[in-house]
């Protein structure tokens, strides 16, 4: 268990004060073990497990009741066992219980085991929670806050995480809440997908990354995520680890996320060490922070001079956000490129380099393209169009002049560009 317990200091008045609380979390903390008729006898604390020795049957307090959640499972690791099959993983048991759940897989299209955390119990992890192949984990409404810095959960292949509730605002910490795609994972694809839904991912302003979509031993490719990403260095991060650029490298591609960022440095951040990020897809509400908001979008320059850029290493291309941006003036604080006097800041970054076909959809009319950064080799093939007004490509019998107000030197991009 890595709940923590209060040790007083040497002198320390009052000490029998944290002593008595370490003794009611030990309350809930320690299971319970007797006979299935002496139940009644036992206060149903919050989180507490009580285990009939002659029946073999589970219960977990819920503070009021003793709620059944199975029987004790006849694998050699005696993990606890629903009756429709879930294993229960009770705090500090998690990755023990998935890693049970892995062996009896079986090769399909999807998680063949489910694994449940207890709902209300905070989850304290000591070490990286590595979603096995071919597992499903709810979390059931439980709250998990790593004990240290390093990736709270990290998916392979073949498997779900469902309302995963993670908290990382408590501790000083700077890795990744949810990386989808392990760093020794095998390629991640559609027929062997890793699926996020409905993350509620939580951490200070300017501090770690929310969700990664991580290209390495082989690709990320076209896996779904949604949720509500609260905080943060970098919201969303789509990272190509590898600089293997064949059909099987190291790419971060065709991803999806729909939901909610708010209060980020960087909202959705593209990078690579050499293979593609490309195809990836957001449907987003934004809400930027005054304290800390940098870019809604941003992505990396090419590391490499003009004349070494001939190849297919470091693109970034055919990336589309369908995006509602709220109070774009909460940019203006923190970004590099605003000067006084302008408007509002740029919003997006779009690095040196071969990134092209790359699209900002602005669903509240007031954007343009002079709010890109625009330092692309390739600066035509990039842009940000709205809902409230524009030209339809490929005729001329449908056009409005969109609502947004134009440079007034009536260049394209935003005047800190390069082109």
């Amino acid at each position: 268990m890595a709940e923590r317990y209060n040790t007083p200091a040497e002198g320390t008045l009052d000490w029998h004060v944290p002593l008595n609380e370490n003794f009611e979390k030990l309350d809930s903390h320690v299971e319970l073990r007797d006979a299935e008729s002496n139940l009644s006898q036992y206060e149903p604390k919050t989180g507490s497990k009580f285990l009939a020795t002659d029946t073999g049957t589970v219960y977990i307090g819920d503070g009021s009741n003793w709620n059944r959640v199975g029987s004790l499972s006849a694998s050699d690791d005696s993990v606890s066992e629903a009756d429709d099959g879930t294993l229960i993983a009770p705090p500090g048991d998690v990755q023990s219980v998935i890693d049970q759940a892995s062996k009896s897989h079986t090769w399909a299209q999807g998680p063949s085991r489910t694994v449940k955390l207890v709902s209300g119990e905070n989850y304290f992890p000591s070490d990286t929670i590595k979603l096995r192949r071919n597992v499903r984990l709810e979390c059931n409404g439980a709250r998990i806050v790593p004990d240290g810095d390093f990736n709270v959960i990290e998916m392979y292949r073949g498997t779900e995480l469902v309302d995963p509730f993670i908290d990382t605002r408590p501790v000083g910490w700077s890795s990744t809440q949810v990386v989808v795609g392990a760093p020794d994972a095998d390629k991640i694809e559609p027929a062997n997908r890793a699926t996020v839904e409905d993350a509620y991912l939580m951490g200070d302003k300017g501090e770690g990354i929310g969700l990664q979509f991580r290209g390495g031993s082989r690709p990320c490719s076209m896996q779904v995520a949604s949720g509500n990403i609260s905080g943060f260095d970098i919201a969303i991060d789509c990272y190509a680890s590898g600089s293997d650029t064949s059909g099987q490298g190291d790419w971060s591609n065709g991803n999806r996320f729909s939901g909610t960022i708010t209060d980020f440095r960087i909202g959705v951040n593209h990078r690579s060490e050499g293979a593609e990020v490309s195809g990836n897809v957001f449907n987003l509400m934004v809400q930027p922070s005054g304290d800390v908001s940098e870019w809604l979008w941003y992505m990396e320059d090419d590391p490499r001079s003009e004349s070494e850029r001939g190849d297919n290493s470091y693109v970034k291309g055919s990336n589309t956000m369908v995006v509602y941006p709220w109070d774009t003036a909460l940019f203006k604080d923190n970004n590099p490129y605003h000067e006084s006097g302008d408007r509002r800041a740029p919003i997006w970054y779009l690095g040196k380099g071969k990134n092209y076909a790359n699209s900002l959809v602005d669903q509240s009319g007031t954007l343009g393209n002079q709010f890109i950064v625009n330092n692309s080799d390739h600066p035509d093939r990039n842009g940000i169009f709205t809902y409230h007004g524009g030209q339809v490509t490929g005729t001329s019998q449908f056009f409005h002049p969109p609502s947004y107000q134009p440079n007034s030197d009536s260049r394209m991009w935003h005047d800190g560009s390069i082109n």
